[in-house]
Order: C-alpha cells, then sequence, then structure tokens
C-alpha cells in the first residue's frame, strides 16, 4: 500500500505480476531456480500498468510521479526492451530516474520500479529541471525534478559531457571485454556532474541531504571511492548508502544519486540537521547516521554491526580472506533494526514513523524468508512503504542492510 507523508507519497517497489499472480512476459526462473526465456518489455509494460493501479488506487495520477528507482536483473540483455517500455509509459511524467542491475529481486521477475509521487490533493506542481553542461540522459527522464523543498536528481554517472567518454576509463569496451579502469577519477567525475545538476537548478552541493552510491566491485574499489568521496562530499555530512551492483547502463564503475534542499524552499534559513547517534554503529565513510530536513528523516543505510565491539550478530558473511562463513540472518535482520531504531530514538521518532524502507540483502533465495520474518515482527502493524533486492556486495561482511525515510517529530518532541 502507498503511505503518504506530507505532500510526497511512497509506493514499494512494484514487479510485472498481475492479479492472477502470473507474470506478463515469462517468469525469468522457475522453482528449482532453472533460468527461463522471458520478455523485459512486456514486464516492464506490466510494471508500469502496476504503478499506475497503485496510483489510481491511492486517489492519484501516473503523471504526479517525482522520481523513479528502476531494477533490472540483467542489463546487458534487458535493458533495450525496459528502456523502450518506460519511454512508451512514462511519457508526460518527466519524472527523475536511476537505473541498476541487482543479482535478484523478490520474485521471477526481471524489473522493479520504485516510485515516490506527488500526493493527492497537494498544491504544489513538480518542476523538471535540464542541465546543458551535464551528460545526456540514456533514457526519457531529466536530470533533475523539483517538487517542494526537495529537489530528486537522477542517477549521475562519470560521463564527459562534451566527448561522452569516461574519465579514468570504461570497465569494458564494446565486446564485453574487462578494462583497467580509474575508478577515483570516475568518482571525481561523477560528483562534478552533479555538481553542474544543482548549478543549473539553483541549488549547490552543501544542500545534498542523502546520497545513494552504486559502485560494480567493491572489493576492488570502495577505498579509492570512499577516499575521493571524503575530500568532496565529506564536509557536506549527507546520509550515505553505499552497494554494489551488477552494472549500470553505460561502462562505469561508479553512478550516484542525491535528493538535495531545493533552492528558496520553505526552509531556506534553516540547513538540514545533521544527527550522530553514540548508541549506533559507526558510519564507514564521512558520513553521519541521519539528516532532518523539514518533516522528513533521511536515515543512512544501516548494517547489523554492533556499535560497541563492532561484531557483527549473527556472524559475518566472510572472513578477512573472504571465504565466506555460515551466518544467521534473523539475528543480522534484528540487530539492524535495532541500529535504526537507536538512531530515529535520538531524534525523538519511533520505528513507526518510518515511511519508506529500501532493503538490501546479498542472497535472496537463501536470506529472505528469514528476513522478512524479523521483518514482519517488527514493521508489521506499520506497514512503510518497501522494496527489497538482492545486491552484489556490502562495504563490509554483513547479508543485510536497511535505508529508512521517517516523520521527522515537530520541533518539541511530537510527530
Amino acid at each position: 500500500m502507498p503511505v503518504r507523508h506530507g505532500n510526497l507519497l511512497f509506493l514499494d517497489g512494484i514487479g510485472p505480476q498481475n492479479a492472477s499472480n502470473n507474470i506478463p512476459g515469462g517468469a525469468t526462473h522457475d522453482d528449482s531456480g532453472k533460468q527461463l526465456s522471458y520478455d523485459a518489455y512486456q514486464q516492464t509494460r506490466s510494471a508500469i500498468g502496476n504503478v499506475r493501479a497503485a496510483l489510481k488506487e491511492a486517489g492519484g495520477e501516473f503523471t504526479d510521479i517525482v522520481d523513479v528507482q528502476c531494477f533490472l536483473v540483467n542489463m546487458r540483455r534487458d535493458f533495450k526492451g525496459f528502456n523502450r517500455a518506460y519511454k512508451e509509459g512514462f511519457i508526460g511524467t518527466a519524472a527523475t530516474r536511476t537505473t541498476v542491475s541487482v543479482r535478484a529481486l523478490p520474485g521471477p521477475f526481471a524489473v522493479q520500479l520504485k516510485v515516490i509521487a506527488r500526493a493527492p490533493g497537494s498544491t504544489t506542481h513538480p518542476e523538471a529541471v535540464t542541465a546543458v553542461n551535464a551528460p545526456v540522459a540514456v533514457g526519457a527522464y531529466p536530470h533533475a525534478k523539483r517538487y517542494g523543498d526537495l529537489l530528486f536528481v537522477s542517477g549521475m554517472g562519470p560521463r564527459d559531457p562534451q566527448s561522452n567518454q569516461v574519465p579514468g576509463g570504461p570497465i569494458w569496451d564494446k565486446d564485453g571485454k574487462p578494462l583497467e579502469y580509474d575508478v577515483g577519477m570516475q568518482t571525481k567525475a561523477t560528483i562534478d556532474n552533479i555538481r553542474q545538476v544543482l548549478e543549473a537548478s539553483g541549488s549547490r552541493m552543501e544542500d545534498i541531504i542523502d546520497v545513494n552510491c552504486f559502485l560494480v566491485n567493491m572489493p576492488r574499489d570502495f577505498r579509492a571511492f570512499n577516499q575521493v568521496y571524503r575530500e568532496e562530499l565529506g564536509a557536506v555530512a549527507a546520509t550515505r548508502t553505499t552497494f554494489s551492483v551488477r552494472s549500470l547502463p553505460t561502462p562505469i564503475a561508479v553512478e550516484m544519486k542525491v535528493i538535495v534542499k531545493a533552492p528558496n524552499s520553505a526552509w531556506k534559513s534553516e540547513p538540514a540537521q545533521i544527527i550522530e547517534t553514540a548508541g549506533a554503529p559507526a558510519p564507514v565513510g564521512a558520513y553521519p547516521h541521519a539528516r532532518r530536513f523539514g518533516d522528513l528523516l533521511f536515515i543512512s543505510g544501516m548494517g547489523p554491526r554492533d556499535p560497541k565491539t563492532n561484531g557483527v550478530p549473527g556472524g559475518p558473511v566472510y572472513d578477512k580472506f573472504r571465504n565466506f562463513l555460515p551466518y544467521d540472518i534473523e539475528r543480522q535482520t534484528q540487530s539492524c533494526i535495532d541500529n535504526i531504531e537507536k538512531v530515529l530514538r535520538s531524534c525523538g521518532a519511533r520505528l513507526e514513523d518510518v515511511v519508506d524502507v529500501q532493503c538490501y540483502l546479498i542472497d535472496m533465495k537463501a536470506d529472505y524468508t528469514g528476513f522478512d520474518k524479523v521483518y514482519q515482527e517488527r514493521f508489521g502493524k506499520s506497514k512503510p512503504a518497501r522494496t527489497t533486492m538482492a545486491i552484489r556486495a556490502l562495504p563490509t561482511p554483513i547479508a543485510v542492510v536497511m535505508k529508512c525515510i521517517a516523520r521527522a517529530p515537530l520541533r518539541g518532541g511530537k510527530l
């Protein structure tokens, strides 16, 4: 069910299943895991139809969509069909878009859409932003979209806007052969491109509130990426979530998606509050546990690490040599939510105030049942919007991370 907070409507991650739980275009695999032939174009059309139906049920319109995150399980095979269906289906919306390839989705389908929309009855209308000095989008979407006090920026990579080349080099050639590349240079170029979009919108880098960082090779690239991120964005202190995806739409190693304080917002004179929580695990980079902006709390991606020992309840997923180890996903999930709750309480909020959760697992097949059992115990009554996917890797040896948006308490401690 869509969850409304203020002038925003948060939808669950939506796949292509129809009312009979069949998948138009065919399933990606059978119950035994055997790969099947499927049509990504038809699956995408069906997922878009399901988004349209969910918005209608909530009293909204398809043209109210502000931001879309698109998760594919096979970028190279499916992007062309997906992109064609997206262009046909999203005519007239001009929503910002981010597209990444993940390891798996909760069902045997190839595409899932995560949508934030204008809430029904809102008198605020979104405004699209195109930046002439940023790389041309690879699909039918703008560089950014302002809605109320927030600016949503489409997923941004390192391509040079003039030459369309990749600073630091592409990660593979036209035949898919891996190439050597410099992720530090790619990260710097990505941040420079974000800066161009913000300048075109009238915003500044210090207005960034939240960042999603997608890497294609966590073990190889995290250290260099993290160093450049610290140098370029450390002082901004935006909330951050970082994970490794299977691939991105072009031969690049890094992409970032940001949410920003809009220029001349109602909260113009008030900076987004930085929140550090003593009882939560220390971040693995230059970012805080949370940021408060207006009536929203943005929580950085939170894992299960014990804040006192830095150990992983339920056991790490691999040792220092990256040999895989047995672990308990239920304990990890429980601890992950405990850490989120500590951050919320330090802000005067509760788990019941969470309106949107994105859940990242490293092994959907092995872990989903145990993860979902604990999730339902903790979030089953409040039912925030949820999107779940399996990704390639996380920055530390853990199996689950959650990224949340919550209602912020009013000044004075009440919601």
